[in-house]
C-alpha cells in the first residue's frame, strides 16, 4: 500500500512519493495529522521542471494519467493535482488544452496561464464553483496570482452561483493576502462571473462576458480590492453589483450590453473612477455609495 499524508490544515492528501522528508515520522498506511501537529514537508525537486515550477499538462491526460503519484517527473494532467504538492509561493504553468475540474486554492500561490488553457465545470449539483480562492495560510505580504486562464461555469445553484469565489477568509492573517485574476476570460451560462464576499480580491485586465446573473458581485464589509481595465458585457442582469458594505475600487473599465444596469449599488462603500458605460439596459449606475 502506498503511504500518504493527510495534512488537516491545507484539507488535501499528498502520496508520499511528493514528499521528499517528513520530519519526525515514519508511516506506513494513512497517517491523520491535526492542523496544529502538521509536520515539516520539504518538496522533492522531482516534482518540478529543471526552473522550478509546477507545470500542468493535458497530454498526461490523454495519456490516460490521472494519477499524480504515477505520472512522470515534473508533469500534472490537471490543475488541481499540481496544486496539491505546490507549497507555499509556488508557481504553477498551465499548458493550453481544456481542463475538467473544480479548482481550490487555499495557500499563496501564482497560477500561470498559456493562452488556450481553459478551465470548465458544468454539472447540475448546486454551489459548485469551477474556481474558489478559500485561503486557510498566509499574511499582508502574501500573493495569489491566476494569470491568463479562461475560466466556463455552469452549476444549478439558488445562492452563491459563481464560477469565481472567493469567500470570506477563514483568518485575519489569511484576509490579509492579497488576491489579483488578471488577463482572464470568465463565463457563467447559471449565475454571476466572480463572487467576492471578503478579501481583498482585484481584476485587471480580465473579461466578464454573457453571464446569466451578474459579471461580478463584491458583497460583505469585507469585500473590497480594485476592478480596473476589465470588461464586463452582456451579462443578464448587472455588470458589477456591489452591496452590504463592499469597498472596492472600480476604475477604468468598460461596462456594457449588460441587460439591467453597468454598475449596481447598494449600501456599499466602493470608488468609481473613469468608467466607461454604454448599452446598458437599465442605465450606467443605479444608487450610490456611501463614502462617509
Amino acid at each position: 500500500m502506498s503511504s500518504f499524508l493527510l495534512c488537516i490544515v491545507h484539507g488535501i492528501v499528498v502520496p508520499r512519493r511528493q514528499l521528499l522528508h517528513v520530519v519526525g515520522a515514519s508511516c506506513t498506511g494513512l497517517l491523520v495529522v491535526p492542523h496544529r501537529k502538521c509536520l515539516a514537508l520539504t518538496v522533492d525537486p522531482s516534482l518540478t521542471d529543471e526552473d522550478g515550477l509546477f507545470v500542468v499538462d493535458p497530454r498526461k491526460a490523454l495519456a490516460g494519467l490521472t494519477d499524480p503519484d504515477s505520472e512522470p517527473v515534473g508533469a500534472y494532467s490537471t490543475i488541481s493535482a499540481a496544486l496539491s504538492v505546490a507549497p507555499r509561493d509556488a508557481t504553477v504553468i498551465v499548458r493550453p488544452g481544456m481542463y475538467t475540474e473544480q479548482v481550490i486554492i487555499t495557500r499563496p500561490v501564482k497560477l500561470l496561464a498559456d493562452a488556450g488553457a481553459v478551465l470548465t465545470w458544468k454539472t447540475d449539483r448546486p454551489y459548485e464553483h469551477a474556481l474558489t480562492v478559500s485561503l486557510v495560510e498566509g499574511g499582508e505580504h502574501d500573493h495569489v496570482l491566476i494569470s491568463g486562464l479562461s475560466i466556463n461555469h455552469h452549476s444549478r445553484s439558488v445562492a452563491q452561483n459563481y464560477a469565481v469565489f472567493v469567500p470570506v477568509p477563514s483568518s485575519a492573517e489569511a484576509d490579509r493576502v492579497r488576491i489579483l485574476l488578471k488577463q482572464c476570460d470568465i463565463t457563467s451560462s447559471s449565475g454571476s462571473g466572480v463572487g467576492v464576499e471578503g478579501g481583498d480580491v482585484s481584476l485587471e485586465q480580465c473579461r466578464v462576458t454573457a453571464c446569466q446573473n451578474h459579471g461580478i458581485i463584491y458583497v460583505g464589509s469585507s469585500a473590497r480590492g480594485v476592478v480596473e481595465k476589465s470588461s464586463v458585457e452582456k451579462c443578464k442582469l448587472n455588470g458589477i453589483l456591489l452591496r452590504d458594505g463592499a469597498s472596492p475600487l472600480l476604475r477604468s473599465n468598460r461596462l456594457a450590453g449588460n441587460a439591467q444596469y453597468g454598475i449596481a449599488l447598494f449600501d456599499c462603500r466602493g470608488v468609481l473612477e473613469g468608467n466607461d458605460l454604454s448599452g446598458n439596459g437599465k442605465g450606467g449606475v443605479s444608487g450610490e455609495c456611501d463614502l462617509d
